[in-house]
């Protein structure tokens, strides 16, 4: 009997997998696909809202980006429910982001100090000894470090970036309708 019910939940598991998807999920994803992280340093030295930071209002200039702006086509004329399964999952998306970038952040500071304070302890004088002679394994190691929870930085802004973008579509869709 068993063995039956088995069968009968793997079959169901099967047909729900080859249901099509729904439409939000395609929308999901060239959505976020106009927010690369790699992107970002780059974008802050020209968009509108980069420049925006100088001032008082962090809106505008936000609202001008391209980025924005191909948002907004992509989401026009998206119905009500699709749209806020969008944005939730953009929601989603960055509550997944700042647990991922509080981990790796906690991470990249508990370990490395703990590790250092350890080996001063044990090793003393002879540690710094040993960063004069390796300098350029230490620079190169601590750089390689740095990338992991840069990276994570940077993917975070990313996402609370979407989230931004959809809430200006949600302002404008609630002055329209």
């Amino acid at each position: 009997m068993g063995a039956n019910k088995l069968a009968v939940e793997v079959v169901e598991a099967v047909e729900r997998a080859a249901a099509p998807e729904p439409a939000f999920w395609g929308l999901w994803r060239r959505l976020k696909d106009d927010f690369p992280a790699w992107s970002l340093l780059p974008s802050s030295l020209y968009t509108p809202g980069a420049w925006g930071y100088l001032g008082v209002d962090f809106v505008s200039g936000f609202r001008q980006n391209p980025s924005t702006r191909r948002s907004f086509a992509l989401l026009d004329g998206v119905d009500e429910a699709t749209f806020d399964a969008v944005a939730a999952l953009a929601a989603l998306n960055a509550r997944r982001q700042e647990q991922m970038l509080r981990a790796v952040i906690i991470t990249y500071l508990t370990v490395p100090i703990s590790v250092t304070a350890l080996v001063a302890e044990v090793m003393g004088d002879s540690i710094g000894a040993l960063v004069r002679q390796n300098a350029s394994l230490v620079a190169g190691i601590a750089v390689t470090l740095a990338v992991g929870p840069i990276s994570y930085l940077l993917s975070n802004w990313r996402a609370r970036q979407i989230v931004g973008v959809l809430d200006l579509i949600r302002i404008e869709r609630g002055v329209r309708g």
